[in-house]
């Protein structure tokens, strides 16, 4: 069972973090969710508190097969599936005709996304440099942090040791094979260094009902950066979804 918090009444939403993230990325949301959403934010195996086995080998299909376990789990296999960053791949692989969207934060696309060889090494060096971590992550929220992000960083700096380049392989192997037909709303911020508004073009336009989103004051996180404005942007979506569901679609 993976670890998780929740909060707030109604159609599932679950919120699946990043790499070198956790589910205390999603707290100022859950601490006030949209109106109409239940919210459960898991921790994929290996962060947080969520354990992985000593000889667990990230990839995408492998986490995907942890969230559908977890969604049948709970219930919330009819959910609405939100992942930011590493979690956008991992929700486009896990998603199955029952979901009732998905939302993609600043996501891997679906062709996967390379890191050069030459930052490998810079990937491994954060399981023993905390401040380097710090400062790369602070990259990746370029506009506000909450008091709290030391924690998320302590937190960042104990996922299973594969993890700190295992996860950039994973992503660089992957190739999402076919595209969910549901409604995706696709969110990019502009200020991001990591995935680019090209990236998130195709991200939006690999789906049939894809649609794209930018904000343009934002980076790589509006789940920590903006967490009020994505709150508006999912009860947006949420009555879409319903207004689908209502209508027969």
């Amino acid at each position: 069972m993976l670890s998780y918090l929740e909060s707030g009444k109604g159609i599932p939403v679950v919120l699946v973090h990043g790499n070198f993230a956790c589910k205390e990325w999603w707290r100022e949301l859950l601490q006030d969710p949209p109106v109409g959403a239940w919210l459960l934010a898991p921790d994929l195996p290996g962060f947080g508190e969520s354990p992985a086995p000593e000889d667990f080998i990230p990839s995408i299909p492998a986490y995907a097969e942890a969230l559908r376990i977890f969604l049948r789990e709970k219930g919330a296999e009819e959910a609405i599936l939100v992942g930011h960053s590493l979690g956008g791949a991992v929700v486009m692989e896990a998603a199955h005709t029952k979901v009732r969207g998905l939302v993609l934060i600043n996501s891997a696309p679906p062709s996967g996304l390379n890191t050069p060889e030459a930052y490998y090494p810079i990937l491994e060096s954060y399981r023993h440099n905390r401040e380097a971590l710090g400062q790369a992550l602070a990259t990746m929220a370029p506009t506000r942090r909450p008091p709290w992000f030391p924690e998320l960083v302590e937190k960042a700096q104990r996922m299973h040791p594969v993890h700190f380049q295992g996860n950039a392989q994973a992503l660089a192997a992957w190739r999402l094979e076919k595209a969910y037909s549901g409604p995706v709303l696709v969110i990019h911020g502009s200020l991001d260094p990591l995935v680019t508004r090209a990236m998130a073009e195709e991200t939006a336009a690999f789906f049939p009902r894809g649609k794209l989103l930018v904000l343009e004051t934002t980076g790589h996180s509006v789940n920590v950066e903006n967490p009020g404005a994505l709150k508006g942007i999912l009860e947006g979506f949420l009555k879409e979804v319903q207004g689908e569901v209502q209508g027969g679609r």
